[in-house]
C-alpha cells in the first residue's frame, strides 16, 4: 500500500469544515476537475456509516467510477472511506478533523491506496507517478475548500 498524506489549517469553525468536506457532493467542487467530473450520495444518508457514495472521473487517463462506503465516522473528528467498487486494488481515505475552540480547524486527510497489477491504470502509470497525481489533487482540493471556506462562500 502507498500512502499520501496532506495537512491544512482553515480559519473556520470545526462544524462547518466538518460539514463541508464530508458532503460527497462537494467532491467534484472541491477536486481537480481534470480527475473528478461527478460524486453523488447513492444512498441518501448522507456519510452515515455503512452509507455509499459514487465518484466518476479521470483515474490515469481514463474515465472509471469508484463506489465509496463510510467505514467509521465521529462527528466533527473522523470520517474514514473505503473504495467497494473501482479502480484500484484498494482505497482508503481518511479525514481527521482538530478545532482548537475557535474559528481554526486543522485537517489531516491521508489516502492509502494500492494500485491493480494488471488493468487499464497498471498499463498506464508506475507508482511514483500514480503517488505524485493523488498527491497533488490531494493537495489542490484542501487549497480550494481553504479558500471557498475562508471566503465565506457556502
Amino acid at each position: 500500500m502507498t500512502k499520501v498524506e496532506y495537512q491544512t489549517q482553515i480559519n473556520a469553525s470545526v462544524q462547518r469544515v466538518y460539514e463541508y468536506y464530508t458532503n460527497p457532493n462537494n467532491i467534484q467542487e472541491a477536486w481537480p476537475h481534470d480527475i473528478v467530473k461527478e460524486s453523488e450520495d447513492v444512498s441518501n444518508s448522507k456519510n452515515e456509516e455503512g452509507s455509499e457514495m459514487r465518484v466518476k472521473g479521470q483515474y490515469m487517463g481514463k474515465e472509471e467510477e469508484m463506489r465509496l462506503q463510510v467505514v467509521d465516522k465521529e462527528q466533527n473528528k473522523r470520517l474514514v472511506t473505503k473504495q467497494t467498487q473501482g479502480p484500484f486494488k484498494s482505497w482508503e481515505s481518511i479525514q481527521e478533523f482538530q478545532g482548537n475552540g475557535t474559528n481554526t480547524t486543522h485537517i489531516k486527510h491521508t489516502i492509502d491506496f494500492e494500485l491493480p497489477t494488471t488493468g487499464k491504470i497498471a498499463n498506464l502509470l508506475s507508482g511514483s507517478q500514480a503517488d505524485n497525481k493523488i498527491k497533488e489533487a490531494l493537495e489542490q482540493a484542501a487549497q480550494t475548500v481553504k479558500q471557498k471556506l475562508e471566503s465565506g462562500a457556502r
